[in-house]
């Protein structure tokens, strides 16, 4: 588990970075299964944005942490739904059977968002 120092660190780096480039990918990972901060949300859905396969491994693993400002806050289920629908949007085999992995969750909520996001892949980029 990364100090709050590093966490910080790893936040300000990102400022240097141009928003939803593939070189924010390894960052963001690093930033997404990390405690410490209150940026889960915002980090998955800009995985999902930039669409990199590399982020399924570390959402797939997110998805089941129970982050404490998450949990305090009531926005664990949101995150985990942001989860399955970055997923989606990778649109890889590897991201549909994370996805289905989900579906099959003891988790309702979980298995929830793993059945919703199956229905969207995989989710077209749409250019702004």
């Amino acid at each position: 588990m990364a100090t709050p120092e590093q966490i910080a660190n790893i936040i300000e780096s990102l400022h240097t970075i141009p928003e939803e480039s593939a070189s924010r990918v390894p960052v963001l990972l690093e930033l997404l299964v990390e405690e410490g901060h209150d940026r889960h949300e915002d980090v998955v859905f800009e995985l999902g944005l930039i669409g990199d396969s590399r982020a399924v491994p570390a959402i797939a693993k997110a998805v089941n942490i129970p982050f404490a400002v998450l949990v305090q806050w009531g926005n664990l289920h949101e995150f985990q739904r942001k989860c399955a629908y970055a997923l989606a949007r990778i649109g890889t085999s590897e991201s549909k059977a994370v996805l289905e992995d989900m579906a099959r969750s003891s988790d309702a909520k979980i298995r929830k968002y793993g059945k919703e996001g199956l229905s969207h892949w995989p989710m077209p980029f749409k250019a702004r």
